[in-house]
């Protein structure tokens, strides 16, 4: 295709007018008995909240809520289906998961009215009581000895010479007594940096950063063994794996 008919093609595709789609608007006439529910203190033990808004319809016209949004795997709702006529009330129930989520909260729950031609917005709020969860919920392998941690193996992807990897590690103390954790990497690794030593008070839980730089270029797989002793009695050890070219494009 020669140049001027290309842009005669372009100048007439640009003249095509185009379908255009209506932003939706906000409904004044439907009134919510509250915009924003304030659940207060929750108890996260105690597990799910939920509250009710009730919508009542001041328009002349039925009102249908086609959908409901929170856009957070926390907080869900249920609504009213059949259409709200005037005068009449609607439902919305939006339910919170305060499940590891403490502290202070605010949602947002937007709701589309009339096929998403118009929409209002609610809002729960409250301030989450945190309780001790398992240990095994956050530390899944046990090493022996009452000593938990998130991680069995230290994976380490081929970042390119010099670059450093890091991560968090979780260490557990599931005993009424205090825990001294000894790590030693074998064989010796200058560039692996993780604690020597690590002290735990009765129950405690504590986050150790673990971290490693390739001093320069693998295409082949290593690993090493860091072997573990708490309060003086060996126990389980951790492998620390490095991974070469080959296991990296395969992860991609």
């Amino acid at each position: 295709m020669s140049k001027p008919i290309l842009l005669l093609f372009i100048t007439l595709l640009n003249l095509i007018p185009t379908k255009g789609y209506a932003e939706p608007i906000f409904m004044k006439n439907l009134i919510a008995n509250e915009r924003v529910h304030d659940f207060g203190t929750i108890m996260e033990i105690k597990g799910k909240v939920s509250y009710t808004f009730v919508l009542t319809n001041k328009d002349k016209n039925p009102v249908v809520i086609s959908n409901v949004n929170a856009w957070c795997g926390c907080t869900t709702s249920e609504y009213s289906k059949a259409p709200i006529m005037p005068g009449k009330t609607g439902k919305v129930t939006v339910t919170f998961d305060p499940n590891s989520r403490p502290g202070k909260f605010s949602k947002e729950v937007v709701v589309m009215l009339n096929d998403g031609k118009a929409y209002m917005r609610l809002w729960v709020k409250g301030n989450v009581v945190p309780y001790l969860h398992p240990v095994t919920e956050d530390h899944p392998y046990y090493f022996g000895e009452g000593l938990y941690m998130s991680m069995k193996v230290l994976p380490f992807a081929n970042q390119g010479v010099g670059v450093s990897q890091k991560f968090i590690l979780r260490v557990a103390n599931n005993t009424k007594k205090p825990m001294k954790v000894t790590l030693q990497k074998k064989p010796f690794n200058k560039v692996l940096k993780v604690p020597a030593e690590i002290t735990l008070k009765p129950l405690e839980r504590k986050e150790v950063k673990v971290s490693y730089a390739y001093p320069k270029h693998y295409s082949y797989d290593r690993h090493l063994w860091i072997d573990i002793t708490v309060n003086g009695k060996k126990v389980k050890p951790m492998q620390v794996r490095f991974f070469g070219d080959k296991n990296v494009l395969h992860m991609k």
